[in-house]
């Protein structure tokens, strides 16, 4: 193989390593950041439908999908990561419909919303439509 082919392959070779190691450490550096309390979590209030604590950040994953939802309080956006790669695939709020995003919870494999007033907002996945909103 001549020099000048083996540099090129090297090159190559060295630039898919970077990028998939970029796309591991910026995916690392959004874990870190949610689960280090940018956007704490929220207790929920008692309800007679109690539900888990709410979360800011949601891992869901079927056949096809693998994401990370992301509930951003003081933008008021729900925004949605590739899983496998960091990437930002959707960002979410009012003009979705949704209101004022505060926190996330999961429920009998159901996602809802919750606003700063704690009403809940059913999203249905992988539409990322919502199909009921101020649920109590």
């Amino acid at each position: 193989m001549a020099p000048c082919q083996h540099d090129r392959m090297d090159s190559a070779i060295t630039a898919f390593i970077s990028r998939q190691l970029a796309a591991c450490g910026m995916l690392a550096v959004l874990v870190l950041l949610v689960c280090s309390g940018f956007g704490s979590s929220r207790p929920h209030s008692v309800t007679s439908h109690p539900l888990p604590m709410f979360n800011t950040l949601v891992h869901w994953k079927d056949s096809s999908h693998d994401w990370l939802l992301v509930a951003d309080d003081s933008a008021d956006q729900l925004s949605v990561y590739d899983a496998t790669n960091g990437r930002l695939l959707h960002r979410l709020g009012k003009r979705n419909g949704l209101g004022e995003v505060a926190a996330l919870a999961q429920r009998d494999g159901q996602l809802f919303v919750v606003d700063d007033d704690g009403s809940l907002g059913q999203l249905q996945l992988p539409q990322l439509q919502l199909v009921a909103s101020n649920i109590r």
